[in-house]
């Protein structure tokens, strides 16, 4: 069954596949798409909340990285965490990583893909998604929490018919913004 947090994540992506299939060349970069998603998500988990050690701040956040097996190894795009978990600052007690932050929940990891024209094989490609879709695994089984993932593949080059794997946390989505006759 369906959160309320996933629901309006979905909502979010929707609307940002819906633009990239309505103008694909308003996104140049991947970092055009994660900007854009992050301006949609920013409207409904953008509210400043107290944090674990009573700092402020908001449970989106983006380019987050996550300790694999004892050193900073992974890399998400997008995370909506539990902000009653997040520690900006240290203390005699609790020293903070050398990330500078740490909290124990995420809600919701968010990994994006863009395939421009003229760029990566399509062999290159599907290992970059693999690896994507490898990465938030590694992250599910080092983290005792139960979060949504979502696994976002933007592709300018060719339709790759590409056969997305979703579960009840996790879901992919795949979308070509051109007619096949086009490109």
């Amino acid at each position: 069954m369906m959160g309320e947090t996933e629901e309006k994540i979905e909502r979010k992506i929707e609307i940002c596949l819906e633009e990239f299939k309505r103008y694909p060349e308003r996104f140049l970069t991947e970092e055009d798409v994660r900007s854009y998603l992050y301006c949609l998500l920013v409207q409904e988990f953008g509210q400043i909340e107290t944090c674990a050690d009573q700092t402020k701040s908001i449970s989106l956040h983006c380019e987050v990285r996550w300790y694999g097996r004892g050193r900073l190894k992974l890399r998400s795009d997008i995370v909506i965490i539990d902000v009653s978990t997040l520690r900006t600052t240290g203390s005699a007690y609790f020293k903070l990583p050398t990330k500078g932050y740490a909290f124990y929940k995420p809600k919701a990891i968010i990994e994006l893909k863009l395939r421009r024209r003229g760029r990566q094989s399509d062999a290159k490609f599907s290992e970059s998604i693999f690896k994507d879709r490898q990465k938030l695994l590694d992250v599910r089984s080092e983290i005792d929490a139960e979060f949504s993932s979502y696994l976002i593949v933007f592709d300018k080059k060719k339709d790759l018919f590409f056969q997305t794997h979703s579960t009840d946390n996790h879901k992919e989505y795949y979308v070509f913004p051109y007619p096949r006759n086009e490109r």
